[in-house]
């Protein structure tokens, strides 16, 4: 895409409903911060341009924003309006496309951006969805002469609150005509903000007209408490674990297996029950991984067999066709091909050659109290059960 579009993303809310001292759009679905998924949604749509909202807490949340992307600060909570009109200074002489979205809809597809910029020319675009319960949505009202009307829910009279035609909250149209509307909009009576849907009526009165594309409710699903985090979570985790299964992975069970986002999987690798596949994780080709095991932050080589009941912690790298069995615990160690650490074991800060055996119940006992230090052991050594190598 080119650059005469622009993205706003809102994430300016407190997120009270999640209960949290950290900032809503901070949480994590599938391992990755909310805020994160949308950014790199929006660069994987071949967007450059994109500009983001902070309000009170974007000290804490400015660490995880890439720095290509530009902060701007909200600097009251005074509604969604209040919101974009704080980017006036960056976004107001633009005269491009310009894009808003949520810092809280994390599931929105690339696909979807792109279909929404390419129908925007000379009108406005939105995105709306059929809802069976549409409490809590803005209602989208197509009039006969193809006017379109949004109310927000607090807003809406008896008869309008059937309507099952709900509002994304996401728009796209040109730049200049947007804070040309929202410098009309006055607060509003009850909520004493300056509401964005007013946005709708003024284009009627400026002669722009308003496109109604439709989706999915899912995809536009956002999250304002821990429940629709864990239900927006579900929806991630399954889209992640249908294509790893496309690539040839095998998952059992796939609705007791969580995968983090970012994690690499090879083909021909089997997922037993029950297992967590955590952060900076790559499994390579014909790995078999037994029931219960925690993987994070490691390697896993060609041929491995992992478990049952086995915990890979940070910083590890398992060679090629070695066997990790059940209860054994490896941490910040390097463990050569061909070789066997099968029951009850601990490793830690520890080098492992190949062709190497450790027995049941040996643990290698590398603090001092002071310093953490470091076992060798070369290729080809049989230790025996019940070892502290010290």
């Amino acid at each position: 895409m080119n650059d005469n579009i622009k993205v706003l993303i809102l994430a300016a809310g407190n997120g009270t409903r999640m209960k949290s001292n950290k900032p809503k759009v901070l949480h994590e679905i599938s391992g990755k911060p909310m805020i994160n998924h949308i950014i790199d949604t929006c660069f994987d749509a071949g967007i450059k341009n994109i500009s983001i909202v902070l309000g009170n807490k974007k000290e804490s949340i400015k660490q995880f924003i890439p720095k290509n992307v530009n902060i701007i600060h909200q600097k009251r909570q005074l509604g969604t309006g209040d919101a974009i009109k704080s980017a006036s200074k960056y976004l107001e002489k633009f005269n491009g496309k310009l894009l808003i979205l949520y810092g809280d809809m994390p599931l929105i597809r690339k696909q979807t951006i792109k279909n929404i910029i390419k129908n925007t020319k000379s009108n406005a675009s939105i995105i709306s969805f059929i809802a069976d319960q549409p409490k809590g949505y803005g209602r989208v009202i197509i009039n006969k002469n193809n006017s379109v009307k949004v109310i927000e829910e607090k807003n809406t009279i008896p008869k309008e609150k059937a309507i099952k035609l709900c509002y994304s909250g996401i728009i796209c149209a040109n730049s200049k005509k947007i804070f040309l509307a929202l410098n009309k909009i006055e607060k509003d009576k009850n909520t004493k903000e300056y509401l964005f849907t007013d946005i709708f009526q003024i284009f009627e009165k400026l002669n722009i007209p308003i496109k109604v594309l439709k989706g999915s409710e899912t995809e536009f699903k956002g999250v304002n408490d821990r429940k629709q985090l864990n239900e927006v979570d579900k929806v991630f985790q399954e889209k992640l674990k249908i294509s790893f299964m496309h690539k040839g992975v095998t998952i059992l069970s796939p609705d007791t297996v969580y995968i983090t986002y970012g994690a690499k999987i090879g083909s021909d690798v089997l997922i037993s029950p029950n297992s967590f596949i955590g952060k900076n994780v790559n499994i390579k080709t014909n790995v078999i991984i037994k029931h219960g095991c925690s993987i994070e932050d490691a390697t896993i080589e060609n041929g491995c067999e992992i478990g049952p009941l086995s915990r890979i912690r940070k910083n590890t790298k398992i060679g090629k066709n070695t066997k990790i069995g059940n209860f054994v615990e490896v941490k910040n160690s390097i463990i050569g091909d061909n070789s066997k650490v099968n029951h009850l074991a601990y490793i830690g800060d520890t080098k492992i050659g190949n062709k190497t055996n450790i027995g049941a119940g040996t643990i290698t006992c590398n603090y001092d109290g002071v310093n953490k230090n470091k076992t060798i052991i070369a290729h080809n050594v049989f230790v025996g059960s019940n070892c502290s190598l010290i």
